[in-house]
């Protein structure tokens, strides 16, 4: 493979498994019901929550890049013994599972599902690794009292977390001789303050539009975590979703017919 196609397919690779895992990554979501998601996810599209698991850890690591598949040849190279890598992946998800397992319970787990072959993953070797992740019994500790202090909100509770986008339909005279004509008013808003980030008048709803809301709203203030929108064609082009996940942007969807959630930005911008 050449390498301009090489590097096409990771970024579909990685593009195709952001839009899994963006639903995932909102702050807001409390383990119960992330674990809800996360399953339905994976029986949806046939793929195992473990690997959303894999997924969702190597996007906080590396972002948008950190999706993109890597060669075979590099995977093997990795590691005390080939294949140590994905032996490493799983022996993460078994600690993120269940964050009290010792390392010991989790070669035994190893070996018994077949993952890696009796009496060649040692203990020393898997536990400087789970370090380095990040999986150390002190790290863990940590992310179990921040679960214990996670509350859900009506709104971000900061500024610049949340883009909420939508199109209103308006009438104005700008016709031939003050003739009213259908125009279309597209804006972004930040979730917490509900401050107008960008917005603009157009003469017609394409996706265009949408791109020129957010280069706008993005070259005034910055990047912002994750933007919510529906599921109109201008807010779902694969090229916006693309350089949105690009820019570390996770793009988020309104379950279909649920007008309600979506009201607020109609109704800032008149």
């Amino acid at each position: 493979m050449e390498a301009k196609e090489v590097t096409q397919w990771q970024d579909e690779t990685a593009l195709e498994r952001f839009k899994l895992i963006s639903p995932l990554l909102d702050p807001a979501l409390d383990p119960a019901k992330r674990s809800q998601l996360r399953q339905e996810i994976a029986r949806n599209n046939g793929i195992s929550e473990r690997s959303l698991f894999r997924y969702e850890r190597a996007y906080r690591e590396g972002s948008f890049t950190g999706l993109k598949p890597v060669s075979r040849v590099s995977e093997q190279i990795q590691g005390p013994f080939p294949g140590f890598k994905e032996v490493l992946d799983e022996a993460i998800l078994l600690k993120r599972e269940v964050p009290t397992r010792s390392v010991n319970q989790i070669i035994l787990i190893l070996e018994g599902e077949g993952n890696v072959r009796t009496g060649l993953l040692k203990r020393s070797t898997l536990q400087e690794h789970l370090n380095k992740a990040g999986f150390s019994r002190r790290q863990m500790r940590k992310v179990a009292e921040a679960r214990k202090g996670s509350s859900r909100r009506f709104c971000r509770p900061h500024r610049m977390m949340l883009g909420q986008a939508d199109i209103k339909y308006v009438k104005l005279p700008v016709g031939k001789k003050g003739h009213m004509k259908q125009c279309y008013i597209c804006a972004l808003i930040d979730d917490h303050s509900r401050y107008i980030l960008a917005s603009g008048i157009y003469p017609n709803q394409n996706s265009d539009i949408v791109e020129d809301v957010y280069r706008k709203a993005i070259l005034s203030y910055g990047v912002f975590s994750a933007t919510y929108v529906d599921n109109g064609k201008q807010f779902v082009s694969k090229q916006l979703v693309r350089a949105l996940s690009q820019l570390g942007i996770r793009h988020l969807r309104a379950k279909p017919y649920a007008c309600q959630s979506k009201g607020y930005v109609k109704t800032s911008v008149m």
